[in-house]
């Protein structure tokens, strides 16, 4: 017996060594992350609406002299774009203003030369042979090498200093013959031009055509070592000799390069040449569209809001509050952690399309971690010793939250590789949430509980908080005892295990009483009421899916009602669906951007998007205003300069196209509908029922539509916050949707159901009501303070989120369990379930350690039992005539 008992032991010992060495790699992830972004304003990017950054305006002209089309400017525009997002500025604003004009801000960026010097230049490549040009001065330049000299400065005594910066010589067009351009470029790299240098060059390979071509030239040029010109711009960079034949297509472009010239070459080498050259019109350095008035109070809003939902979680969980604490804490510097490392790379800045994925990510850690004590409790309360509640019942919260997260990150990685603009960037946060709530649930939150289970809370269960379903599973275990005795004493040796099928009508009327002294429910109208068992537990399931016709109904007429108001009314866009007008404001004094958001609002303007700007040391503002005609955006201008004491003359007034042209909007739809596909997939894969995924995605939509209805009847604005709020509800609706149907397939997974998929479903929900319940109040609280008492600015945000939240919980319960019950009862295994045991909706006991496992008659059966047997003429029947009693007592 001693070696049986030491062998039972060791084991205990490796876990408990395992989960603290795990504890142990939290605390090094930790303080290296800490490491990483102290102090996290300057650590962590931060895109343009929340820190600002410079403002440029490109003006567009022909190189032939001609009109510039729409055509040619949206190509710019795009163009503009991919160059700006591959300087790591992945949240800048590339808009078109005017008919030629293209509105560059780039977020932190304040040099206005290396802006230029990247993304308004044309890029186009040109190769020629030097014995093609027919400026023969200018081929005695190139054959000097005086075409790449540097620039020099003469002040106003006459005196000459070198700049040094690198001056190229110029060629015009038609003065040489073209032998490979842009257009036959396939790959592009940098490295340095020798290996004793300390200059860069650019590496450039052509396509088969131009590699031929070359090959052929050089071939040509070999014998009396010919010189190749590389143009850029009309600038020649370099004039190398050819001293044998390149058959390769490989090409080595350089001119003094440094390292960053040789990135922004690269950069707009592989982005392509401009349709259209553009010059430099202005800049200006912009401060954020949020205000940090605004950002300061919506953070502080946030953070009060998030500590009344920690107080919450202490007074509803005692101790085990606590542990959730600490894993929201650890997630948070994880999360940040890897925020600045990728911002110190130049990946990432954060935007309010980015504070929403962290709003949504934060949300889904408190749900993983209400979730597991939740589970751990349940364990505790069906009769497992607190330890072995640690690994069951964690391991059982961990699966079901992973595969809601993994639901949820199928999303966030369609968005962020399909759709463009601030969508990528929520996708992005989104994602790196979610691999942060997977590594703190298992290197954290999993170990720490398992450590403190078999000495700290078993021995302190009142503090832990675990008191309650200590006391329900002695109760639940003394009630079983009992009723099993009785039951043998009056069935005449029949089991009494808590079901009319198999114990007699007496035993079953034992059974019906015991259950009910655990429940705290009157089994038998002729017993009084036996005391009540204490705790925050379902003592009866709720009838959810028995009033589901009434739920389906209410949201038919719900989305039938917002379309309706939506065709009726129409959505109001915002400035950066449908353009408007931007109007610039100079020299503004101590105006305040609260005062010009006030005078704008007075104006019949109070969806304007302001910024502070700051050109050639003179404060200013840069408002953007939905009003598509120029004349009535001046008007509105003019009043709110009267109003504020300003010039009339100290403001510009400029036509601008929308911010989300038609290509972004269909990249984000086309990402939208990838991962609803994907989703469906991955749910069919996991549990094997592609209609789980099916019915995830309906619940989904009716979220969707329910917010843009009442977007619509209440006339607020759809702006990129409403965008980046509906896709925060989009990941709260899976989550949720996710968690109940992973309880359904766990309880319908045994061999010996005893009652219907319906029943099962319902109960089903009960058994997550309070982790639903308490998951959306964590997330609603800090929402709903940021909607009362936060910026104007974040209130869109914060509304679209409040619909959001209630309605993602409430579709879960009354949109798409009962949508998949009533699909799965139509199988053929299920209907038999149906047919036998009737079309009610029969509803579970009180669950305690004297319950059969998930295969438990419900407490509605129990009952039609005691009833038939308090009839004496019917005592002595055997149980096989109950069986159609939940349909008459299902209600009970």
């Amino acid at each position: 017996m001693a070696l049986e008992r030491n062998v039972k032991k060791k084991p205990a010992r490796t876990h408990d060594r395992r989960n603290i060495w795990l504890l142990v790699l939290t605390t090094v992830l930790v303080v290296v992350s800490v490491a990483l972004f102290v102090p996290p304003q300057e650590k962590i990017n931060q895109g343009l609406d929340i820190q600002g950054g410079l403002s440029v305006v490109l003006t567009a002209k022909s190189d032939d002299g001609g009109a510039v089309t729409a055509d040619d400017m949206e190509k710019s525009r795009a163009i503009i774009e991919s160059r700006v997002n591959a300087l790591g500025a992945s949240e800048a604003t590339v808009q078109v203003q005017g008919s030629d004009q293209i509105l560059v801000q780039i977020p932190g960026l304040s040099d206005t030369e290396e802006a230029l010097a990247t993304i308004g230049r044309t890029g186009s490549l040109t190769l020629a042979r030097l014995d093609s040009f027919t400026d023969q001065e200018v081929v005695k330049q190139i054959q000097s090498g005086q075409y790449a000299n540097e620039a020099t400065f003469t002040d106003d005594y006459g005196n000459t200093f070198p700049t040094g910066e690198t001056q190229h010589l110029t060629v015009e067009p038609g003065t040489y013959t073209p032998l490979v351009t842009g257009e036959n470029i396939t790959n592009v790299t940098i490295d340095r031009a020798s290996e004793t240098g300390t200059d860069y060059a650019v590496n450039v390979t052509l396509d088969a055509e131009g590699a031929a071509a070359f090959a052929e030239a050089t071939a040509e040029l070999a014998p009396t070592k010919g010189e190749i010109v590389i143009i850029l711009d009309d600038e020649v960079q370099s004039a190398p000799r050819v001293q044998s034949e390149i058959p390769n297509g490989q090409v080595q472009i350089t001119g003094n390069y440094t390292q960053e010239e040789a990135k922004n070459l690269q950069t707009i080498l592989e982005s392509g040449s401009l349709p259209v050259s553009f010059e430099y019109a202005q800049s200006q350095v912009v401060g954020p569209t949020l205000g940090q008035d605004a950002l300061a109070s919506g953070v502080l809003v946030a953070l009060i809001g998030l500590a009344v939902v920690m107080l919450y979680l202490l007074v509803f969980y005692h101790g085990l509050g606590l542990i959730t604490a600490a894993a929201m804490l650890v997630f948070a510097v994880l999360y940040l952690g890897i925020l600045a490392a990728l911002s110190a790379f130049g990946l990432f800045s954060l935007s309010l399309a980015g504070v929403a994925g962290i709003v949504l990510t934060i949300g889904m850690a408190a749900d993983s971690s209400i979730l597991t004590l939740e589970r751990f409790r349940e364990e505790i309360r069906m009769g497992r010793s607190v330890r072995a509640a640690s690994i069951t019942g964690v391991r059982h919260a961990i699966l079901t939250s992973i595969d809601a997260d993994l639901v949820t990150l199928v999303s966030a990685l369609s968005l962020f590789f399909l759709a463009s603009a601030s969508v990528k960037g929520f996708g992005l946060t989104l994602a790196l949430g979610i691999l942060c709530d997977i590594v703190m649930m298992l290197l954290f939150k999993a170990p720490l509980i398992r450590l403190l289970a078999p000495k700290a809370i078993a021995r302190h269960p009142g503090f832990w908080g675990t008191r309650d379903s200590v006391e329900a599973a002695r109760a639940g275990e003394a009630a079983a005892k009992a009723a099993e005795a009785d039951g043998a004493a009056k069935a005449d040796g029949a089991q009494a295990a808590g079901t009319a099928e198999a114990a007699g009508a007496a035993g079953a009327v034992k059974a019906a009483e015991a259950g009910a002294q655990a429940a705290g429910a009157d089994a038998s109208p002729a017993k009084a009421p036996a005391p009540k068992v204490k705790g925050r537990f379902i003592k009866h399931d709720i009838n959810f899916l028995g009033y589901r016709k009434v739920f389906l109904t209410a949201a038919a007429v719900a989305m039938c009602a917002c379309f309706a108001v939506v065709g009726l009314r129409g959505l109001n866009f915002g400035i950066e669906f449908v353009g408007g007008t931007s109007v610039a404001f100079h020299d503004t004094g101590e105006v305040t951007i609260e005062q010009m958001r006030d005078a704008f609002a007075d104006a019949g303007e109070p969806d304007a998007v302001i910024q502070t700007t700051t050109a050639d040391g003179e404060e200013g503002f840069l408002v953007r205003t939905t009003t598509t005609s120029a004349e009535d955006a001046a008007a509105s201008a003019s009043a709110v300069a009267s109003e504020l004491g300003l010039s009339t003359e100290s403001f510009e007034v400029t036509t601008i196209g929308p911010d989300w042209g038609a290509s972004v909007i269909q990249s984000s739809l086309i990402a939208f509908l990838v991962s609803l596909v994907l989703i469906i997939a991955y749910i069919g894969i996991r549990f094997r029922d592609y209609k789980m995924g099916i019915m995830a995605v309906v619940a989904l939509f009716h979220d969707l539509i329910l917010v843009m209805g009442i977007y619509a009847l209440v006339g607020r604005e759809v702006n990129p916050n409403t965008i980046a709020a509906l896709l925060t509800i989009l990941g709260y609706s899976l989550y949720d949707t996710v968690v109940v149907f992973h309880r359904i397939n766990d309880n319908m997974s045994g061999e010996s159901i005893r009652c219907t998929f319906m029943t099962m479903a319902n109960h089903s929900v009960n058994q997550v009501l309070i982790r639903t319940v308490n998951t959306t109040l964590t997330s609603f609280i800090p929402v709903f303070a940021m909607l009362l008492f936060g910026g104007e600015t974040l209130k869109d945000f914060a509304f679209a989120m409040s619909i959001g939240l209630i309605a993602g919980s409430y579709s879960s319960i009354a949109i798409a369990t009962p949508l998949y019950a009533m699909w799965k009862t139509r199988e053929p295994k299920f209907a038999k379930l149906q047919k036998k045991y009737g079309a009610e909706i029969a509803r579970f006991g009180f669950e305690h350690a004297g319950s059969e496992p998930i295969a438990q008659v419900p407490l509605a059966r129990l009952e039609a039992a005691a009833a038939a047997a308090a009839a004496p003429e019917k005592a002595p029947q055997k149980s096989t005539g109950n069986k159609k009693k939940p349909k008459k007592h299902g209600r009970s």
